[in-house]
């Protein structure tokens, strides 16, 4: 089993340092061992300017009642509102449509984006970079959102 976290920490560590005006570091927010304070501060010392939570709860955990936030869901919202007022900005991912809204709503003064991941993303190879494409179809227009969403490019059939 790979630590996400613990990698991350280990990287930010032994890192360059400089500002990165669009670096979000991407952290497994529903980690009970994690020091937060350690992140925010090694984010700060080097320069990053968000955070998204990924991957996201809600690929594991599903809501028992549809169209409700799950226990997971509900541990991002908090850090991803702790990490905002510390001044960082955020990136939400989900894979529900009902998250999207709550997030517009919880996190608007931080949110930059959302990432929506589907099932199909859940075939994409971890790698250096991963493309992110804007998200289309029902998605976007049932939402309504009023920041970019986009989701994971899906493999090639």
């Amino acid at each position: 089993m790979i630590d996400w976290n613990d990698c991350l920490l280990q990287a930010l560590r032994t890192g360059c340092e400089g500002r990165r005006e669009l670096a979000y570091a991407a952290m497994v927010m529903v980690d009970p061992f994690a020091c937060w304070e350690d992140f925010a501060d090694l984010l700060q010392e080097r320069g990053l300017s968000g955070v998204i939570n990924f991957p996201p709860a809600s690929v594991v955990e599903q809501a028992t009642v549809a169209g409700t936030i799950d226990a997971g869901q509900e541990t991002e919202f908090r850090r991803l509102e702790w990490f905002g007022s510390l001044g960082f900005r955020t990136i939400f991912a989900t894979s529900t449509n009902h998250a999207i809204a709550v997030a517009q709503d919880r996190l608007r003064i931080s949110l930059d984006a959302i990432l929506y991941v589907s099932p199909a993303a859940l075939e994409v190879p971890i790698r250096d970079e991963i493309e992110l494409v804007a998200a289309h179809g029902s998605l976007a227009a049932d939402q309504s959102p009023s920041l970019p969403v986009y989701e994971l490019r899906a493999p090639d059939a």
